[in-house]
């Protein structure tokens, strides 16, 4: 296993044991808007919390659905949603029908960790020795969604 593979997985790692180790309560007393999670979160710090968003466009991308704040994922002020696609499959049957259609230009509220991790937009993967950073909350499940 590489560095970065291995660096990205320990950070997937803490962000989901994170959210696991919140509590509801207090999970859903902070609710955080994408500017709120942007100020928030600095490099490899993991911010578990609610956050609450408009989503404005939908990436796919190696089996990863990302829910984005901005019209393009490109934009330095975007925040956006990252689930696998076991977990969009699984929104799908909770929320019935195509689960990517319908939080498009909708508010949506998720319980997860967001965290700043390093893109390299040109490749369009996520490493760890680049300056240019994105912000990503980490979502592990169906049930930690919710549409407004």
């Amino acid at each position: 296993m590489t560095v970065r593979k291995t660096l990205l997985s320990l950070a997937l790692f803490t962000s989901l044991v994170a959210q696991t180790a919140c509590s509801g309560d207090l999970v859903l007393e902070k609710r955080l808007t994408p500017a709120d999670t942007l100020r928030e979160t600095t490099n490899r710090t993991v911010v578990p919390g609610t956050f609450v968003m408009t989503v404005k466009s939908v990436n796919v991308f190696n089996k990863m659905v990302f829910l984005n704040s901005e019209d393009t994922y490109l934009d330095r002020a975007n925040v956006a949603v990252q689930i696998t696609s076991a977990v969009a499959y699984n929104a799908d049957i909770r929320f019935g029908g195509d689960f990517r259609k319908m939080v498009l230009n909708r508010k949506v509220l998720v319980i997860g960790s967001a965290m700043k991790v390093g893109a390299d937009l040109e490749q369009g993967i996520i490493v760890n020795n680049k300056d240019d950073y994105r912000t990503y909350i980490f979502v592990s499940r169906a049930s930690n969604i919710f549409l407004r």
